[in-house]
C-alpha cells in the first residue's frame, strides 16, 4: 500500500490529501526514519508516525558530526513500545534526517543526551561511551540530604557499578553525582541502596514530587568538550 493511503487508512482525521501535504513537508515517520515521497510502499508491520507540531527542541551544541541536546524531563530518549509520547529521537530525525542513538536517559531524567549524525560518529562516540571514556556528570536531589562526598561500588545485575556523589555548596540541596559505568538505572538504584533515594522517583522509594529531581548536568571529552545543560529549578529550591 502506498504511504499516503497507508495513513488515511490507520488514521481517520488525514485525508488522503492531507496526508500527502503532511509527507511533502517532512512531518511522517516510517520505521523512525523520515519519508517524504507519498508513493513509498509500506506493509501493515511497518511502523508509522505522524508529527504535525513539535516542541523547540533546546539543542546544546551541533556539529556535522553529532548533537548535544537538553532534553526535556517526561521525554523518551528513544521510541517507546507503545508509542504513546513522540521520542527525542523522533523528533530529531524531523530536523536532521540522519541520527543515531549514542546513549540514552531514562525518560523522567532530563539533560544532556548526544546523537551521532553520520554512522562512522555513531561507532566512534559509541565506543567512547561504552568504555567510560565520556565523563557523565548528573545533578540530584535526594533526602535525607548527603552531606559528606562518598563512593557507591556495587553491582548490578551482576555487572561492576560504581558512583561517585559529592554535596554542592553552590546549589544546595542538590548534589554532584558522577558515573563511572553506565548501568540502567545506576543512579535511582545506588542512591536507594544507601538509604538516600532520589526525590520523585517512587519506583526506588524517594519522596513524592512532580517530577523526578534527576538532571543530565555535564557531559565532556577532548573529542566534544564540556556540554552542559542549565540546572532546573529543584537545584536550588
Amino acid at each position: 500500500m502506498r504511504l499516503d493511503q497507508a495513513i488515511a487508512a490507520r488514521f481517520p482525521q488525514y485525508s488522503r490529501r492531507k496526508a500527502r501535504e503532511l509527507i511533502a513537508s517532512k512531518h511522517v515517520l516510517v520505521n523512525e526514519r523520515l519519508v517524504a515521497v507519498s508513493s513509498r510502499e509500506v506493509s501493515d508491520d511497518d511502523r508509522i508516525a505522524v508529527v504535525e507540531s513539535s516542541p523547540e527542541l533546546d539543542i546544546i551544541r551541533e556539529t556535522p558530526d553529532w548533537v548535544a541536546v537538553n532534553k526535556p524531563a517526561g521525554m523518551p530518549t528513544q521510541p517507546t513500545r507503545d508509542r504513546a509520547s513522540r521520542s527525542l529521537e523522533e523528533l530529531l530525525r524531523l530536523q536532521y534526517r540522519e541520527i543515531y542513538l549514542v546513549h540514552r536517559i531514562d525518560t523522567p531524567t532530563s539533560g544532556v543526551v548526544i546523537f551521532a549524525r553520520t554512522r562512522a560518529a555513531a561507532a566512534s562516540l559509541s565506543r567512547l561511551s561504552a568504555s567510560g571514556e565520556i565523563r557523565k556528570i548528573y545533578l540530584a536531589r535526594v533526602d535525607p540530604p548527603i552531606v559528606n562526598e562518598l563512593t557507591i561500588d556495587a553491582p548490578i545485575d551482576g555487572k561492576e557499578a560504581i558512583t561517585i556523589v559529592r554535596p554542592l555548596r553552590v546549589m544546595p540541596p542538590a548534589v554532584e553525582v558522577e558515573i563511572k559505568t553506565g548501568r540502567t538505572h545506576q543512579i535511582r538504584i545506588h542512591l536507594s541502596g544507601i538509604g538516600h533515594p532520589v526525590v520523585g522517583d517512587r519506583r526506588y522509594g524517594g519522596l513524592s514530587a512532580p517530577r523526578l529531581m534527576l538532571h543530565a548536568w555535564k557531559l565532556s571529552h577532548p573529542q566534544l568538550g564540556e556540554l552542559v545543560a542549565p540546572p532546573p529549578p529543584f537545584t536550588s529550591s
